[in-house]
């Protein structure tokens, strides 16, 4: 996210937010992708640990379109969730490697903590994120806060919603790219 809260360009592009992904030279490879990251030591470590972490993963329809559907395949090999007015033709059927789920982003939460067993449940995109805090759903929030300014675009934290949300602070990374953030959602 950028330091006045974006997490995209108007347009969606994520360039200045995502590039402490490749502002190093130590290789983070997706477990079950041919992407690899080059951030720095530190950085490295955190993205280490959150893969190890996760059970499964929720996003948007928004988040996966942009995504191009990954290739076809959850990158980090879990069990994918994706909040959806419809299932897509192309996606549909017992072996799509997606679970659509149509009937609320409540319904997704549930599925994935099911799957994720005694692992943490990850959410990505802005609107299945501000969902999930307005519904009481998440348990912890994780920034990855970039020195930029971009003025305008798609913010993480429009309209809450559901008032004030206390936060309690559990603990800052700083790296010369970005500064990680982890806090507690007080309920």
């Amino acid at each position: 996210m950028s330091l006045d809260g974006f997490i995209a360009r108007p347009d969606g592009r994520t360039d200045e937010v995502h590039a402490w992904y490749s502002q190093g030279d130590t290789e983070v490879q997706m477990p079950n992708h041919d992407l690899t990251f080059k951030t720095d030591p530190i950085s490295a470590e955190v993205i280490r640990e959150s893969f190890r972490q996760l059970g499964a993963n929720v996003t948007g329809r928004n988040t996966f379109e942009d995504a191009q559907a990954w290739g076809g395949q959850d990158p980090m090999g879990l069990p994918s969730f994706i909040v959806s007015h419809h299932v897509p033709d192309r996606w549909a059927g017992p072996d799509s490697p997606f679970t659509f789920v149509t009937d609320g982003v409540a319904r997704a939460i549930a599925l994935a903590r099911s799957a994720a067993g005694d692992k943490a449940v990850g959410v990505a995109g802005a609107d299945i994120a501000r969902q999930c805090l307005q519904l009481g759903l998440l348990d912890e929030i994780q920034l990855h806060l970039v020195p930029v300014l971009l003025g305008s675009g798609i913010r993480l934290f429009e309209d809450s919603g559901s008032g004030t949300i206390g936060l309690e602070k559990l603990r800052v990374v700083e790296t010369a790219h970005v500064t990680h953030l982890w806090y507690r959602v007080v309920k």
